[in-house]
């Protein structure tokens, strides 16, 4: 009993035939798209964070510029947000019937906010308080109110209490923090990064700091936000350039890979050219394709090779069939 093989005739295959530079393209391709998502999810990601510790940086010289004394040299003791004023207008201001004050120093400190906000204009600047409930503040005066028709549903009025996520407005009181999804960070810290996050007057960026008076007592804090869609801007503008920079650099490299496959895979096709017409047992076209093939003998490689080594195949099979040839016409003539 013999056992049955499959055979296929000789140059055909069961499998769809893919030619090997349409393989180098795809492949190159497919490694190149993993390589640059790769290298595009990086810089995204290092993007956003440098633009957010721009921002933060932003923040702290502005909100310590308005709240310390000594920053510029021994002799600076001008205080931007006057402390003293700042503890009597505490204790003694009142609210008239608008929600406002005839209290002059509450005017001063507004005036000192709309100078923080035309320095910075990123900045929207307020003062506030810890009020009685744990989780309470209460807001003192906002930039908001020197504008000829303030908006006052975007700005709080004099003495406003609120109590919705305060953790960090609470903790400004006490140093100099950056709000955060989880809470807050203080700048000494060199893994924090403040975040976006949402209120009822918007979504922001927001740092705080304590506001003390003569005799270094804290008696408020002042809060600082940047409105998000500067961020968004700042972080899109980043992200548009990358984008179009790897953009152009796929492009190209993937025009370099269809010439390099062309010029890696050209000698291949003229082997393979050749190797057909030899079969057919057309040896003066194969050997021409052969000649074709423009190889380098200065500098040859396993392409080289492989077409010596095809050459003297060649040579051996043509001398081979001119002896069988002159054998069948002996046997004819016998």
């Amino acid at each position: 009993m013999t056992e049955k093989v499959d055979t296929l005739p000789v140059g055909k295959s069961k499998g769809r035939f893919i030619s090997l530079q349409t393989k180098l393209i795809v492949g190159f391709t497919l490694i190149f798209t993993v390589v640059f998502a790769s290298t595009y999810y990086w810089f995204y990601d290092f993007a956003q964070k440098e633009a957010m510790n721009q921002i933060k940086e932003g923040l702290y010289d502005t909100i310590i510029g308005a709240t310390r004394t000594g920053i510029l040299d021994k002799g600076d003791t001008v205080q931007i947000i006057d402390g003293d004023q700042m503890e009597g207008l505490v204790k003694d201001g009142q609210v008239r019937a608008d929600g406002l004050t005839d209290d002059t120093r509450y005017w001063d400190q507004v005036q000192v906010l709309c100078e923080i906000r035309r320095v910075e204009p990123r900045a929207s600047p307020y003062t506030y308080i810890a009020g009685e409930q744990p989780s309470e503040i209460i807001f003192i005066a906002s930039w908001g109110a020197c504008l000829p028709d303030p908006d006052w549903n975007n700005f709080v009025k004099f003495r406003v209490p609120y109590n919705s996520n305060t953790g960090p407005n609470l903790a400004g009181l006490d140093q100099v923090v950056f709000q955060t999804d989880s809470g807050w960070c203080t700048y000494d810290d060199p893994t924090c990064v403040p975040e976006i996050y949402g209120d009822k007057f918007g979504s922001w960026v927001s740092a705080y700091a304590p506001i003390t008076n003569s005799k270094g007592e804290t008696v408020g804090a002042l809060g600082i936000d940047f409105t998000s869609t500067y961020v968004n801007q700042v972080q899109e503008q980043i992200l548009r350039s990358i984008y179009v920079a790897f953009s152009i650099t796929y492009i190209i490299l993937v025009i370099m890979v269809y010439f390099v496959a062309q010029f890696l895979t050209r000698p291949m096709v003229g082997l393979t050219r050749a190797a057909e017409q030899i079969g057919e047992g057309n040896y003066e076209t194969g050997l021409k394709y052969l000649s074709e093939l423009g190889l380098s003998d200065k500098y040859p490689d396993e392409i080289e090779k492989m077409q010596g080594v095809f050459r003297g195949m060649i040579d051996k099979v043509y001398k081979r069939e001119e002896a069988l040839r002159q054998q069948v016409r002996a046997l004819k003539i016998e």
